[in-house]
């Protein structure tokens, strides 16, 4: 009976483990199918949890507008004609990535004419037929995935009608030309845009998404339309303000539905998490993560964000984001403190630093990137995979103009300048951080971190300056947590006091 019982129980493990071993392909593809287009199905999405300890990524845009720069006679086919992009190198850009500090980066894909920076097997309207010659997207992925760093790729549309030259797609080979008026396509849907325009973006941004499997694609003010009335202040945080005819242009729901579900499931394909940004209100909330773009939020954001930065004070409208000799660059210690102040409220930047039109680097850009990655080197576990803390900081300093725009405007004078009172928080497990934006001088006084607030008595092991081998003192007094600092800063912008908790 043992022997029979033993030999039961083999067979039973036999089989067991060949129907282990044999896919369930009904499963796999429900599985590959799992979001529908519609907002509800598309709300199971969860942000990635890897994307919740990136706080700094870099983008670059770069085109045939970096030729035109402030002369706006020159047309779009001119411009493509003489960009040649002789120094771009995607090992270069990605070096520059890395010593800037940023865990992510990706290239503009598509923005302001029918061009396209990929390999296209739609369109040759591309950067590898004309122009450069060179697959701008497919280089940058590659490099990026070389040295296991995410991908973002980001589509500016905008105009549709204006912005998809040659075939509609593989199966509709009706031709757009680019010296050809397309006005009329924007009013053939009931006055509305024709899906024969929607069907040429949907069919552009679907193949970039499976020649380079980005990791997180970002969609412009086009993909709904949101921000126009909203900056109009038409709309306020999802609520119409006037009774007049609020025009929102953009996609329709139903191609924004489509595209983010084929994503969302190209993702459960490659077996990796995926991630959409967009700005404003242009799809429900818990879909994506939302988009400020060249702005920034006050107070702490019950949900994660992301703020596209652009490294050019705008003094000059022709172009912007586009290098501009006439919009000077922002320094590091302005971009340190933004991306400070951002981590601390829940945030992330997005960086653009825009390339020259032959694909290098000005000296202005270069420098502050170098300085930033000096200060992230220093002080970076303050700043990677950390999370917000109860209070996001203390000081009399918070932004003035928050939203779209508003670190754009006036020639930067909305930028906060922070002063030696003003304290950002961030945590990472038992420790907390607190990051002084301004040189205290001998002592800093952590008022939030006073034994009558959150921080109750004997909860304090240790604190230590990051950068610095001074020994320093201090005392957890009722209202504040005093920290007596060493003659000499370690670093030349913010610095951080690393608090090790019980």
């Amino acid at each position: 009976m043992n022997k029979q019982l033993l030999l039961c129980l083999l067979h039973v493990l036999v089989l067991s483990g060949c129907q282990h071993k044999t896919p369930d392909t009904s499963r796999i593809s429900q599985q590959i199918n799992a979001y529908e287009p519609d907002w509800s199905s598309l709300r199971k999405h969860q942000s990635p949890e890897w994307l919740d300890g990136m706080k700094f990524g870099m983008y670059f845009h770069w085109g045939p507008a970096t030729v035109i720069g402030a002369d706006q006679s020159m047309t779009r086919l001119e411009a493509i004609e003489q960009w040649k992009a002789e120094e771009f190198s995607a090992e270069a850009w990605v070096d520059l990535i890395q010593a800037s500090g940023a865990q992510f980066g990706g290239p503009v894909a598509w923005h302001g004419c029918g061009l396209l920076n990929w390999d296209s097997d739609i369109t040759e309207w591309n950067s590898t037929e004309k122009g450069p010659k060179k697959d701008i997207y497919g280089s940058l992925a590659t490099e990026l995935r070389k040295r296991n760093m995410p991908v973002i790729s980001s589509f500016h549309t905008g105009r549709f009608y204006d912005r998809m030259w040659g075939k509609i797609s593989k199966s509709n080979t009706t031709y757009l030309s680019p010296t050809e008026d397309h006005s009329t396509y924007a009013t053939r849907n009931g006055g509305r845009m024709s899906n024969v325009i929607f069907d040429a973006w949907y069919a552009r941004i679907t193949e970039a998404i499976t020649k380079y499997q980005p990791d997180m694609i970002w969609f412009d003010t086009g993909f709904g339309g949101t921000v126009g009335p909203e900056l109009r202040k038409q709309l306020y945080k999802g609520r119409l303000l006037q009774d007049s005819l609020v025009r929102i242009g953009g996609l329709s729901e139903e191609y924004q539905q489509r595209l983010i579900s084929f994503y969302f499931n190209k993702g459960i394909e490659w077996n990796k998490e995926v991630e959409v940004f967009y700005k404003s209100h242009d799809i429900p909330p818990g879909i994506g993560m939302r988009d400020i773009e060249n702005g920034n939020l006050v107070g702490l954001q019950y949900d994660p964000w992301i703020a596209d930065i652009d490294m050019s004070h705008h003094y000059d409208w022709s172009p912007t984001w586009f290098y501009n000799p006439k919009n000077p660059i922002k320094d590091a210690n302005m971009l340190v403190d933004m991306l400070v102040d951002m981590t601390s409220k829940n945030g992330r930047m997005l960086l653009n630093v825009p390339p020259l039109a032959d694909g290098s680097f000005h000296e202005d850009v270069t420098k502050e990137l170098y300085a930033m990655g000096d200060w992230l080197e220093l002080n970076g576990e303050a700043i990677y995979g950390t999370i917000p803390w109860t209070f996001y900081g203390e000081g009399p300093t918070e932004v003035t103009l928050p939203g779209h725009h508003g670190q754009g405007k006036n020639r930067g004078q909305n930028i906060p300048r922070y002063t030696s009172k003003d304290i950002r928080f961030t945590q990472k497990g038992k420790i907390l951080y607190a990051i002084l934006l301004e040189w205290p001088g001998q002592q800093a006084h952590i008022k939030t971190l006073g034994t009558e607030g959150k921080l109750h008595p004997n909860t304090i092991r240790n604190v230590r300056l990051l950068g610095s081998e001074a020994p320093i003192s201090w005392e957890h007094t009722p209202g504040a947590l005093v920290v007596n600092l060493p003659a000499q800063k370690p670093c030349d912008f913010a610095q951080v006091i690393r608090i090790e908790r019980n």
